[in-house]
């Protein structure tokens, strides 16, 4: 392994042997097993025009707070890790926590008319491994953030699953769906940030849509999305893109990517890296950097 860091205790840039990386085969499994199955009461929910989402439907959504701000969205992926946006980094990791089993941030305590969940939890980070490939906003932009306590799983506190081990039985079930769904609080049509989790419904295109939109090259790291009505926005960068598949014999909420970018009127195609690429080197960083 190649590790580079700005300086010590800041980012950290890992690079994963390519014999590594080329152990893609073996039958397809789950990188954490307790992972969240999907909710049958949770509905198909159709960040801008996107709806509430249900309070236990995304026990995996994590704020990511620098300095007592909202910076990005990111996902529980195991006991230890949160997966964003290598863009989501700071200089300076001591300023970042990330809160989880969070839904509505201006209450203290969530509840339904079906009870309350217990309050919000708030964990620093310890270290961010970023990609060593990351240049800017458009190439590996992904990161994986390290956190200070192992997070006890509950009803609203569960990681995303993941599925590891064959890699084309994954590309395959990618290149199946029709549409995905994403969530976070970020800026709504109104141009505030929502302080309700909203979850939105997103049409997955083929490349050449988004390649043209921005007039940039998109490869297979990438994943385009877009929908007439509703898009992600400031708020969302590192919050997933997931669907839901049966694994196993049991309906999952899968995570296929990271927002990354898109338009700056928050409205229009939005470009997510996709995670399948990367997979080795997140089970490689979760399971050796734990």
């Amino acid at each position: 392994m190649h590790m580079m860091g700005a300086r010590a205790g800041a980012v950290m840039l890992v690079f994963l042997p390519i014999l590594v990386i080329l152990q893609v085969q073996g039958s397809p499994y789950l990188l954490d097993p307790q992972c969240a199955s999907a909710r049958s009461d949770a509905g198909h929910y159709r960040v801008i025009n996107g709806s509430h989402a249900d309070l236990l439907s995304n026990p995996w959504m994590v704020i990511i707070i620098e300095r007592g701000k909202m910076k990005c969205g990111g996902s529980l992926i195991n006991p230890r890790f949160v997966l964003t946006a290598a863009h989501c980094k700071s200089k300076n990791e001591r300023q970042l926590t990330v809160r989880l089993g969070e839904y509505d941030v201006s209450q203290r305590i969530d509840c339904t008319n079906y009870g309350c969940i217990p309050k919000p939890k708030e964990i620093n980070v310890t270290r961010t491994y970023v990609h060593g490939q990351f240049t800017n906003f458009h190439r590996n932009d992904i990161a994986l953030m390290r956190l200070e306590k192992t997070v006890q799983y509950g009803e609203h506190i569960r990681p995303i699953c993941m599925i590891m081990g064959d890699l084309n039985w994954s590309w395959r079930v990618l290149q199946g769906i029709p549409s995905f769904n994403t969530t976070g609080w970020g800026r709504t049509e109104f141009n505030t940030n929502s302080h309700v989790l909203l979850q939105t419904t997103l049409t997955h295109y083929q490349l050449g849509y988004c390649s043209q939109y921005f007039n940039r090259h998109l490869d297979h790291t990438h994943i385009c999305v877009a929908s007439s009505t509703s898009s992600t926005c400031s708020g969302d960068s590192g919050g997933p893109l997931t669907a839901r598949i049966l694994f196993g014999r049991v309906k999952r909420v899968v995570l296929f990517g990271v927002v990354s970018y898109g338009s700056g009127r928050c409205l229009g195609p939005t470009v997510f890296t996709n995670a399948l690429p990367y997979a080795v080197w997140i089970e490689w960083v979760t399971r050796t950097l734990n």
